[in-house]
């Protein structure tokens, strides 16, 4: 992505996203010369997709407080639309605007002052629990730390290892649900006005997998949330479920909505509730 010459002010208050029949297209497979090979020959690196969109004509709102789940099958193009947010992809056509400006006309910096959040691959660092958290909030004091990791329903886990346990390589090994609610205390301590969490339960067990959903649904409400999940109990909380499928929006509506009429969402709920018996 390019920032403007003249980047436009960062838009201030509660903000509204709007997503107006968005396109965007994978990548074009290119051959392009790397190093030499052995005997002098050049090897082809092949980069990209195959030039198909990755979003055909997505339109969403996402306004103050509320909470938008997006669902749908491997490869539907729920992640590109969260790069898309965040100006990680540029799109072909339509667009995206807080609060009327165009993330175009925004730097990519300030546009991810606005949208950040959780992803699929949380991160530590070889370094004490307490200058993890402190990543996502430098002037954080000791009280602010606290709550964020209760709201992340870590606390007890924070008591029993201390805050100067060293975390990372040679470290405090850190299970997978741990570690997404590291993540999650830190995406809570940055708090940035609109919270992206992209498949924050992937990965873990069924049952630590349903109570960070738990939480992670509980702590958000009120707040502006884009959420990508393959799961799908507990979002009968969220005020919007979008199903993407080949790039497209294919239904909308609420989980009971949703339920109600025949379609790949309720599919996959009957699907779920079987598996859980």
């Amino acid at each position: 992505t390019t920032d403007p010459a003249t980047p436009a002010p960062v838009p201030t208050g509660p903000l509204t996203v709007e997503i107006d029949d968005l396109v965007v297209r994978h990548v074009p497979r290119t051959v392009t010369a790397a190093a030499p090979a052995r005997g002098g020959a050049h090897e082809a690196v092949v980069a990209g997709g195959d030039g198909r969109p990755a979003l055909d004509g997505v339109s969403l709102r996402l306004g103050p407080g509320r909470r938008v789940a997006v669902v749908g099958p491997s490869g539907a193009g729920k992640s590109t639309l969260l790069s898309a947010l965040m100006r990680l992809v540029e799109p072909e056509s339509g667009g995206i605007r807080v609060n009327g400006v165009d993330l175009r006309d925004l730097a990519a910096d300030d546009v991810r002052t606005l949208m950040t959040g959780l992803t699929q691959d949380p991160y530590i660092f070889r370094a004490s629990l307490r200058d993890n958290l402190r990543l996502a909030g430098p002037e954080a004091d000791d009280e602010t730390l606290r709550q964020a990791v209760r709201d992340a329903r870590l606390d007890g886990w924070v008591e029993r290892t201390g805050w100067d346990a060293e975390l990372g390589e040679d470290g405090k090994t850190v299970s997978g649900g741990q570690l997404q609610r590291l993540a999650l205390a830190r995406a809570l301590l940055y708090d940035p006005p609109v919270l992206l969490l992209d498949e924050p339960a992937e990965a873990l067990d069924e049952e630590t997998a349903d109570r960070l959903m738990t939480d992670l649904l509980d702590v958000t409400r009120d707040r502006t949330t884009l959420l990508v999940t393959h799961r799908l109990k507990g979002l009968e909380t969220v005020d919007e479920i979008v199903v993407l499928d080949e790039g497209r929006v294919v239904q909308r509506g609420t989980h009971d909505e949703l339920v109600a009429v025949p379609g790949y969402y309720r599919d996959l709920w009957e699907s779920e509730v079987l598996t859980r018996r």
